[in-house]
């Protein structure tokens, strides 16, 4: 029983950006329209959560390579419930605003800490498998947060999404009180600013890490371009009720759970870099697809679902594998190694949302081509991977 509780706290840690943003998917129409809002305003209120998680990651990874991972990680979720109630009680779009930047900023603490007690823990492709175990298992929250939150705004509004934020934030604090502590070197070296950006210059120097973070990162980014325009494009250009949109993003991101369950079968198999190559061949069929359905005059759901799933399929299939390729490139500092690829990550998803959000016209094509952006960026990523490979044996595993 301890292992399971310890098990299903690691897997909310993970989950906590996708529940932060997908739960409340549903409601941002509703939202703009009682707080007199802009579209674009409503996909900021998604954007500025990823600046925040963006920098938090920053902050939180050296944090616990100092403090150790539980202190940190509990002080993290503390910030996160208290924003998230700001965001319940918010009474202008100003401050909704603000608390979903500070939300962020505490949801920081939760992957790269996750990644990082995974990475105590374990070697680079156990760490890999464990990782996609993990992003399988969580991959549920996708499914289900969409459509919980789509009947929490039948039923209510939107901010009782926000109100169930808050429980999750107290249940996954509950879950990570029965970790045990896995840093390796609490109270040595210094946290600084200047050893952070440090940090940050000795990862980016890394060719192999830098290869990593553009297969994995970039694919996250092109699902997050859908993900932030996904209620506007299923609900006002697709014609979905909104109580019934849960269920359409449930289907999409249905290949993000495929991707993860296949990607901890493959990696002990055929090893990271092959499994890269099987999903960014999945992102660039799921970008092209949607790019051509975007030409369209009338797209059809069931094109676009189908189009999203195999972008999804490819997420999962490089997402963990690109986090724990780059991480295990620096054993020794896992916790800001993580942090490192988590602020790019973020930073990524966070640029692809705003650039959608801010040409959104009422058609599919900005996300469309947001998508394929990303999957070319990944792949740009795999083939300096293999570049990389060539002079580097261990690399090449």
């Amino acid at each position: 029983m301890p292992e399971l509780i310890s098990r299903l706290a690691l897997i909310a840690l993970v989950a906590c950006s996708a529940v932060s943003t997908d739960l409340y998917l549903s409601g941002i129409p509703g939202l703009i329209s009682e707080l007199g809002a802009s579209h674009a305003d409503g996909q900021l209120t998604l954007s500025l959560f990823m600046v925040g998680f963006a920098f938090g990651q920053l902050l939180f990874g050296p944090l616990s390579d100092y403090y150790g991972r539980i202190p940190v990680v509990t002080a993290g979720l503390a910030l996160y419930c208290i924003a998230s109630l700001g965001c319940a009680i918010a009474p202008g779009m100003n401050l909704l605003l603000a608390a979903r930047l500070v939300q962020g900023l505490g949801a920081a603490s939760c992957p790269v800490i996750a990644r990082a007690i995974v990475r105590d823990r374990y070697q680079a492709r156990d760490a890999a498998r464990v990782m996609a175990q993990l992003a399988a298992a969580m991959a549920v929250v996708p499914l289900v947060a969409p459509v919980i939150g789509s009947w929490l705004l039948y039923w209510f509004d939107w901010r009782a999404q926000f109100v169930m934020l808050i429980l999750f934030g107290l249940l996954t604090l509950a879950g990570v009180r029965t970790l045990a502590e896995s840093c390796p070197s609490i109270g040595q070296g210094s946290i600084a600013l200047g050893r952070i950006l440090a940090q940050f210059r000795h990862c980016m120097r890394s060719p192999a890490f830098i290869a990593f973070l553009l297969c994995g990162a970039a694919s996250w980014a092109g699902s997050f371009a859908y993900i932030s325009s996904a209620s506007f494009i299923v609900i006002e250009l697709l014609g979905v009720a909104p109580q019934h949109f849960g269920y359409t993003f449930m289907l999409a991101v249905t290949g993000y759970m495929g991707g993860a369950f296949l990607s901890a079968r493959l990696v002990v198999r055929i090893g990271i870099g092959r499994t890269l190559m099987a999903g960014v061949a999945s992102n660039l069929c799921g970008a092209a697809l949607l790019l051509v359905l975007a030409c369209a005059d009338t797209p059809s759901l069931a094109g676009v679902i189908g189009a999203v799933f195999c972008c999804f399929l490819g997420g999962g299939l490089c997402l963990s594998n690109g986090q724990m390729g780059a991480i295990s490139e620096f054993p020794q500092a896992a916790g800001s190694a993580s942090a490192v690829f988590g602020f790019l990550q973020t930073a990524m998803a966070a640029l692809a949302g705003y650039v959608v959000g801010q040409s959104y016209d009422a058609t599919l094509m900005p996300t469309a081509l947001a998508m394929c952006a990303a999957a070319l960026v990944s792949l740009g990523g795999l083939v300096l991977l293999l570049l990389v490979s060539r002079h580097r044996p261990s690399t090449r595993e």
